[in-house]
């Protein structure tokens, strides 16, 4: 039988995969065209964005197009070579290509609205591309090969978010809330194991007045082979990104394979809930992220002793932890099948509840438990002494009260921060129990958030465990959708949170590029600052005094630290030396009253900071 001119020509066409990809490898083509674009652009210092007219006049369409032309046809060729071994090439490139695309765009922009609409773009893009690729290609990829794509980036995060908040307190971005009360803290814990501070409240206290943080006792012989404060922002950036090996148990048990393996655990290695927080200087809150997901592997598996070892781990991170504890333990209580296991979770989140409730009745006797209960619940307290029977008795009566709390115009922001990189997974589930995953949540971010911003900000502590619990929710109600949707589900999830999440983490490159570019300035002042003898009780100015806060008596030069009148400091008597800020407007006021008692000028770094020595000091 004689074959037509006609069919010869569709045989080619079909050969070369067309024209049942042709949009796919069209739109693939103009994205790689797209990407060089972008990258001439940030080579010849152009931004896209705020000067987008001179990437377009320094453009032409004639280029673009043949450009386009000639990468579509370098593509029909490829795939013409590798269609029988892959032949999901087109929908890979189309992928892979918007993705680079995006990457290049959003780097360095700071911005969540620019990152979230290149995200959407990809989403859409992968969902087509998904659409025409079979479950065996996506699950292809053996568990070796994977576990190495998942450490590999895991460990470019921790270097990355290290270096560059590192960077940050080199330049003196960082001030004694909180990054010098802590360098203190381990300091006292180093020195004698009691976490005395001074700078904290203006007195002499214990840490653990204020935080319940016993966590720091096992993280103690860690700090002291190195003590300097480097060592507590390196391993909050480890701790942050190191629950991502329990995730990958957990992913794998509950039965992800190949890429949508990968995927579900770069949704954690890219969340912004786990690495933004890190660029709030140092917290107790990021021991929580490897505890939560350990707890969590060993609750999902039902690792009984794990679970109990895990369940105290996190009660002593914090004295708020033990709601996490309580929520996990209530949701595998209804959520195991075995009875063990389900008396187990009741027996924890019992214990977790006990121990919450005495930690908190001692730290409002004995500690700054009424105040910080106060400002982070004060928007649910009818009266500022109720304390937590009083949040309490406001959530029963007045239900109506806490649900008008949930969304503000700050919380909405957050949300959508929060949940579009989930594609919004906690909420899909009609399983009412997982919702107890949910509370911490909603209660210390959402409904606290209200009243008190930083819980509602994505780049403060206070989002590193409940984000935890949002992934595993997410993961789990991805996996109640039957594999071939799951699968889809994760990889565009992951995509959304790979890209919404450097588009506000790049822009902390700043900090190196800082430092980098005044290095001999910086460090002249440290020198200046190490210049004071470490015995000695200090005043300094709140971002310089994370750098002298290795010291048993350190005081933030604060109004409080002056008489009524200005014109005298209370107690100068308690300070030996006085660190200052050129740049401080503090300084102008200190500066002409130690000068007047007779303080002299000790040590001083070109245009940043001098030192003054109190006339009484004989060390």
């Amino acid at each position: 039988m004689k074959i037509s001119f006609a069919d010869n020509i569709k045989k080619i066409l079909s050969d070369c995969g067309l024209p049942q990809n042709l949009f796919a490898r069209f739109a693939g083509s103009y994205f790689i065209v797209a990407f060089f674009q972008m990258i001439f652009a940030r080579f010849h210092k152009i931004d896209t964005i705020k000067n987008w007219k001179d990437l377009v006049n320094a453009a032409s369409i004639p280029s673009v197009i043949v450009w386009t032309a000639a990468a579509f046809l370098f593509l029909t060729i490829l795939y013409r070579l590798v269609s029988r071994r892959f032949p999901a090439m087109d929908s890979a490139v189309l992928i892979f290509s918007s993705i680079l695309f995006s990457l290049c765009l959003v780097f360095g922009s700071g911005s969540f609205y620019v990152g979230a609409a290149a995200a959407v773009v990809c989403a859409v893009l992968a969902r087509y591309a998904l659409e025409k690729t079979d479950e065996g290609t996506l699950e292809r990829l053996p568990h070796i090969p994977a576990m190495a794509i998942v450490f590999t980036f895991s460990a470019g995060v921790i270097v990355f978010v290290a270096a560059t908040t590192i960077a940050n307190h080199k330049s003196f971005g960082t001030a004694c809330f909180d990054m010098g009360i802590f360098v203190q803290t381990f300091h006292s814990l180093n020195e004698n194991l009691t976490a005395a501070v001074t700078c904290e409240r203006g007195e002499l206290m214990s840490h653990f007045q204020v935080h319940a943080s016993y966590i720091f006792y096992l993280f103690l012989p860690i700090y002291a082979l190195v003590p300097k404060p480097e060592t507590l922002l390196a391993a909050q950036a480890f701790f942050a990104a190191a629950g991502v090996l329990p995730l990958y148990l957990i992913a794998k048990r509950r039965g992800f394979k190949g890429l949508p393996l990968v995927c579900s655990c770069l949704i954690y290695v890219f969340c912004a809930g786990v690495i933004l927080p890190c660029y709030y200087q140092f917290h107790e809150n990021a021991f929580l992220p490897t505890i939560l997901m350990w707890l969590l592997y060993a609750a999902d598996s039902a690792n009984i002793p794990l679970m109990y070892i895990m369940s105290v781990l996190t009660c002593i991170v914090k004295e708020d932890a033990p709601l996490y504890v309580i929520c996990i333990g209530l949701f595998f209580a209804v959520d195991c099948q075995s009875r063990k296991s389900k008396k187990h979770g009741i027996i924890i989140a019992l214990l977790a509840a006990l121990y919450f409730a005495m930690i908190m009745r001692w730290l409002t006797s004995f500690g700054d438990g009424g105040y910080m209960t106060s400002t982070r619940f004060g928007i649910l307290m009818a009266n500022p002494d109720d304390g937590l029977m009083g949040i309490i008795r406001s959530a029963i009566v007045n239900p109506g009260y806490l649900v008008s709390l949930l969304l503000s115009e700050k919380t909405l922001l957050f949300f959508v921060e929060t949940m579009l990189p989930l594609l919004f997974l906690p909420f899909i589930t009609a399983k009412l129990h997982r919702y107890f995953l949910m509370i911490p949540y909603i209660v210390m971010n959402l409904i606290i958030g209200s009243g008190y911003g930083y819980a509602a900000d994505i780049g403060f502590q206070y989002i590193f465990g409940p984000a935890c619990l949002l992934i595993y929710l997410a993961i789990r109600n991805a996996e109640d959708m039957g594999r071939r949707r799951r699968n889809r589900i994760m990889i565009i999830a992951a995509i959304v949170t790979v890209v919404t999440t450097v588009s506000m983490a790049s822009a902390k490159l700043s900090h190196i590029a800082r430092y980098n570019a005044r290095s001999e300035y910086f460090q002249s002042a440290e020198e200046c600052i190490r210049s004071v003898p470490e015995d000695a009780s200090v005043l300094a100015n709140a971002f310089l005094l994370p750098h002298a806060a290795g010291r048993d008596s350190i005081y933030e030069l604060r109004e409080d630290v002056f008489t009524s009148d200005g014109l005298e400091l209370v107690n100068p008597e308690k300070y030996d030396f006085c660190i200052l800020s050129i740049h401080d407007p503090l300084t102008e006021r200190i500066a002409p009253i130690l000068e007047e008692a007779g303080w002299q000028v000790y040590a001083e770094s070109e245009e940043f900071v001098v030192v003054y020595v109190s006339p009484e000091y004989s060390g």
